[in-house]
């Protein structure tokens, strides 16, 4: 299948710096920018051929402050599954996913959520179990080859019956992810199977953006995170029917420029990703819309270096006659 350009990307984990979302937050001074090396990275893998032990059906990790990834290939049954430490936050697995189906070329934007409060009026007896998982195989019984890759952002934040700043915000990883196998009903002894999961985390700050409510949304509109030497990442969500919900960079480069691919929904790759590229203009790259209920990959790129990030967004700002139930939920990491 044939793959849409991005750059290669790191992996994930061990332990994170833990910090509290402000009001509004802000790029540190120049000596305490992060370098490059500040990113950490893992890799989660499986493979295995023929008849195999069922130990090697399956392959965990950590993501730093969340949970667990567990990577499951198993000849009857194929998924990408996380375990959060808490379900009373809101986490959640973006996934834009691609494949191929009918003989296309596809992409589907897939929310893998784990939470115990779905809104604010939630009572907290419903919600979801404690994992979540995004299936792979297409059929039952399962196809007998398939393959695909998937790229996203994996996240947790304060649950929704609470203010957006109530919890220690996590800085958010990201993941990309490939599945391959074949021969799935066949004899045992022709199959095989390989999954790998590739994390980055920048445990230095938490770009993220959240608010439950148009009271929350006060003072929380607006959060910044330093991309030095490039510049500084702007995220915006106000609450209102001609609300803005936008990204830019802001930077002192006059010849930076950012490379943006939307994606939203399920369907054809043609249909469902839209391309940006912008340069620079007065001190700023962008703005560009975030998607409602959508990701983003982002190339942005100044001073001679380019940062990539993946980004989810998710955002209801037009419910007027219950505005405790409006809210903003927007996260980013590198990759």
């Amino acid at each position: 299948m044939p793959r849409p350009a991005v750059l290669p990307v790191a992996a994930v984990a061990l332990a994170v710096v833990v910090a509290m979302l402000a009001t509004v937050a802000t790029a540190p001074d120049a000596e305490a920018r992060r370098a490059p090396d500040d990113v950490i990275t893992k890799t989660i893998s499986l493979s295995w051929q023929g008849k195999t032990n069922k130990s090697n059906y399956t392959s965990s990790g950590r993501i730093p402050g969340i949970g667990q990834l567990k990577l499951v290939c198993k000849p009857k049954n194929t998924m990408l599954k996380i375990k959060p430490d808490d379900r009373n936050r809101e986490t959640t697995m973006w996934l834009a996913k691609y494949e191929k189906k009918n003989d296309n070329d596809v992409v589907a934007v897939k929310n893998v959520r784990v939470y115990r409060y779905d809104t604010a009026d939630d009572d907290g007896t419903g919600g979801t179990g404690k994992a979540a998982h995004e299936g792979l195989n297409q059929l039952t019984p399962i196809e007998t080859f398939a393959s695909g890759y998937a790229e996203g952002v994996i996240s947790t934040r304060t649950g929704r019956h609470l203010p957006g700043g109530a919890q220690d915000a996590v800085p958010a990883t990201s993941i990309k992810f490939s599945w391959w196998w074949e021969n799935f009903r066949e004899p045992r002894r022709f199959r095989s199977c390989s999954m790998k999961a590739e994390l980055a985390t920048d445990p230095t700050q938490s770009t993220m953006l959240t608010w439950h409510g148009d009271q929350d949304s006060e003072g929380r509109t607006v959060v910044t995170s330093d991309l030095s030497p490039l510049g500084t990442l702007e995220l915006t969500c106000q609450t209102g029917r001609r609300s803005i919900q936008w990204l830019r960079l802001i930077t002192d480069d006059p010849h930076a420029s950012m490379r943006a691919r939307t994606i939203t929904a399920e369907g054809l790759i043609d249909d469902h990703v839209e391309e940006d590229y912008m340069e620079a203009a007065g001190g700023y790259v962008g703005p560009l819309d975030m998607p409602e209920n959508g990701m983003m990959e982002l190339n942005l790129t100044a001073h001679g270096q380019t940062v990539n990030m993946f980004l989810s967004s998710y955002f209801i700002t037009n419910d007027d006659e219950n505005p405790h139930l409006n809210l903003c939920e927007v996260a980013a990491a590198p990759f």
